[in-house]
């Protein structure tokens, strides 16, 4: 992804070389405003047939929601999904946020997820191919490819596409009675893949989707070329970044249509239309969406303390965004030149010097909001401290470097959120020990990057010489931003260097006696047996800095494995959860959490995990068993209890420690052997006397000799 987004870059430098900052300026003030008018509405029609997605996904699933929270449900989705990427994710995290308040279930939620997720990514493929063999001069020219190759390339891809589409045909079940749905047996699987009905009407919407967000970018152009052969060009450009899996598809997405069509109108002119395109269609959709998230819940958190709770701690990766976006506006500003009236009405007021370090110093601040921002993710109260002071002082600085008062009222709107969502960040957790995983350091160089490489662009006219980092006059934007954009660079190297240092492949540590004992005292006090199976002394024990919850745990492959939710008191759970993703974090490892139950999916949803559906579990309530009850429902096994009392069977429990644990070794290792399995000790335990003797164990006898046991786990 990184090396994607650098060589997107470099075209797109390559291709703006004979373009200066003031030209690109110039061409963004001279947009009229009937076409920035068009490309808005045209993007609010957009994003109301994106919502169609929501709909069609809501028919896979078979899910009965009210319209108006698909609705919402849809935009706000596809809105952060749009920007951030990894749609699976985040706009899998925000649909189960809002729906599984009517009670829909995480595979339900799952479903909707995919399906809105790869309409798209399954329609592109065959709708560039088309789109290709009706233009294949232009589409050469964009990706700078022959012709023959992409004629085949096209090809291939359209047959691959009618043949897997008549391979599915084929290995459709018969039996049908899931609406909207068609059951395809692969191998030794079923699939759940929609119906042709319902296909055919994705794809419209795709194409009437894909359509709609090219018309933004086309009414913003200035001499628009043939619509045919932009949206040909447009396609080919969305399913690139699609594939890059970059971000937004940002710089893949820019640098072929800058191939495509720089030479023909003009290069400030078309980069002038990206940068408003992504902000119509991406930015402030993005901000509207998180801005109604956030209103949502606190409308949710408005009646009661307890809904107040629930509903604050759910702002906690939106406000994440908001200072991750912050520290993105921070950073390019001051990669650009400031505007020459302000400027000198600030150089009346202040000394020269301080602008000088107020310009450097709100580039630091933007760098500290990009890092920041994954202490917010995992709700930290010290992350949420520092935030606010530097949203303070950035708006300040940007006050004082250039009159910056659009940058200083976010940065400001920022902090007064998070001062109104105070609660959802309670984690005691220090800032030194805050984990970053590979995917965000990578987000975080991408956006530094891209802020030097927008200084490059900016003062391309303006020949470098070592004089540079000491000139400190006003107009001295050049030098201003150099030194910024080193000591940004600067300070994220040394963050990432510190973070790459202090990690290491995960070891497992067993514990030891004492850790054991601890374990069983809390496991004890809990109200979950099933957390007994950490007597195997076979897994790792996480424990919370209180002292009474715990989390076991092992190590397989790149994963670092959880067996069942934390052990202990249910308002411990959350913080261990987020101790167990910073500890797999620190070590590059993958989160696993295996056989936890339904009502902590939430919290499972928070630190980013997707719930998969392995199985299921019978469970029989001893409140209302009944043996000896009348009627149909107990007489097998009243018969089979009453028939082993007749062959000289008795059941015995014995406490713990006095069970014969050498006759009971025997029958266990002729169940092995006539079984012909292994012990599977992570998940179900093992035998040995350490771990038996914490538990009271059921012996059945014939005739006084022990045939069969089972510890309890109680």
């Amino acid at each position: 992804m990184l090396l994607l987004f650098s060589l997107a870059l470099i075209a797109c430098r390559h291709m703006l070389v004979e373009m200066d900052w003031y030209a690109l300026h110039d061409s963004l003030f001279a947009v009229p405003l009937p076409a920035l008018g068009g490309a808005l509405l045209a993007a609010i029609v957009g994003y109301i047939i994106l919502m169609g997605y929501e709909l069609s996904a809501s028919r896979y699933a078979n899910v009965d929601l009210p319209i108006k929270t698909l609705l919402l449900g849809g935009f706000t989705s596809f809105a952060i999904g749009n920007a951030v990427g990894l749609s699976m994710l985040s706009g899998g995290s925000v649909r189960y946020r809002l729906y599984s308040r009517y009670g829909v279930g995480a595979i339900e939620i799952a479903r909707m997820t995919v399906f809105a997720s790869l309409s798209l990514g399954c329609a592109l493929p065959p709708l560039a191919a088309l789109a290709t063999l009706s233009n294949l001069s232009g589409a050469s020219l964009a990706l700078k490819l022959p012709v023959d190759v992409l004629a085949v390339v096209a090809t291939a891809v359209l047959i691959g596409s009618l043949l897997l589409a008549v391979f599915v045909y084929r290995r459709r079940l018969p039996e049908q009675d899931i609406p909207h749905n068609i059951l395809v047996r692969l191998g030794r699987r079923t699939l759940r893949l929609p119906d042709l009905k319902l296909t055919l009407i994705q794809l419209v919407i795709t194409a009437l989707d894909v359509a709609a967000a090219a018309m933004v970018l086309y009414l913003l152009l200035p001499h628009a070329p043939p619509l045919g052969a932009f949206i040909l060009i447009y396609l080919l450009a969305l399913a690139a970044g699609v594939l890059s899996h970059v971000p937004g598809g940002v710089g893949v997405f820019e640098a072929i249509l800058l191939a495509a069509f720089a030479n023909e109108l003009g290069a400030a002119p078309l980069a002038a239309a990206l940068l408003l395109y992504r902000l119509i269609y991406v930015i402030l959709p993005l901000l509207l969406a998180c801005l109604t998230l956030l209103f949502t819940e606190a409308q949710r958190l408005l009646p009661t303390k307890q809904a107040m709770r629930v509903a604050s701690g759910r702002a906690a990766p939106i406000l994440a965004l908001l200072v991750f976006l912050s520290g993105v506006v921070l950073l390019f500003s001051g990669a650009t030149p400031e505007i020459d009236t302000r400027l000198e009405n600030v150089g009346f007021m202040i000394p020269h010097r301080l602008i000088d370090a107020s310009h450097f110093g709100a580039s630091l601040v933007g760098v500290l909001c990009l890092l920041l921002a994954q202490g917010l993710r995992r709700r930290l109260s010290a992350a949420w401290m520092l935030t606010s002071i530097l949203l303070l002082v950035g708006a300040v600085l940007s006050i004082l470097k250039g009159f910056d008062w659009e940058e200083a009222s976010m940065l400001l709107l920022t902090a007064c959120l998070l001062l109104t969502f105070r609660r959802s960040f309670y984690r005691p957790s220090r800032l030194r020990e805050l984990p970053f995983s590979p995917v965000y350091l990578i987000a975080s160089i991408c956006v530094v990057g891209a802020s030097i490489w927008l200084l490059l662009f900016a003062y391309q006219d303006v020949p470098y010489s070592h004089q540079l980092w000491w000139q400190f006059t006003l107009d001295a934007d050049a030098p201003r931003g150099l030194r910024s954009a080193l000591g940004s660079a600067v300070l994220l190297v040394v963050v990432s260097l510190t973070w790459l240092l202090r990690t290491a492949r995960p070891v497992i540590k067993l514990p030891d006696a004492a850790d054991l004992d601890k374990a069983a005292e809390i496991l004890k006090a809990s109200k979950q047996p099933d957390g007994g199976l950490v007597l195997t002394g076979d897994k790792a024990i996480l424990f919370h800095p209180a002292g009474n919850a715990f989390l076991m745990y092992s190590h397989r492959g790149r994963s670092l494995v959880a067996l069942y939710d934390p052990i202990g008191p249910t308002q411990q759970r959350a913080e261990l959860i987020w101790q167990f993703r910073d500890l797999c974090d620190v070590h590059h490892a993958r989160p696993v959490f295996y056989q936890v139950r339904a009502e902590n999916l939430p919290f499972y949803m928070d630190i980013g995990l997707t719930a998969i559906k392995l199985g299921e579990e019978a469970r029989v309530d001893l409140r209302r068993f009944d043996i000896d009850a009348k009627g149909k429902e107990m007489k097998d096994l009243r018969y089979t209890w009453n028939r082993g009392g007749r062959d000289g069977l008795s059941l015995e429990i014995y406490e713990p420690g006095q069970a014969p644990i050498d006759e009971l070794k025997v029958i266990s290792d002729a169940w092995l052997t006539g079984k012909n399995v292994r012990e599977k000790g992570f998940s179900l335990g093992r035998f040995s006397t350490e771990y038996l003797k914490y538990f009271r164990i059921a012996i059945v006898h014939f005739q006084g000799k022990p045939v069969a046991f089972s510890n309890l786990l109680e």
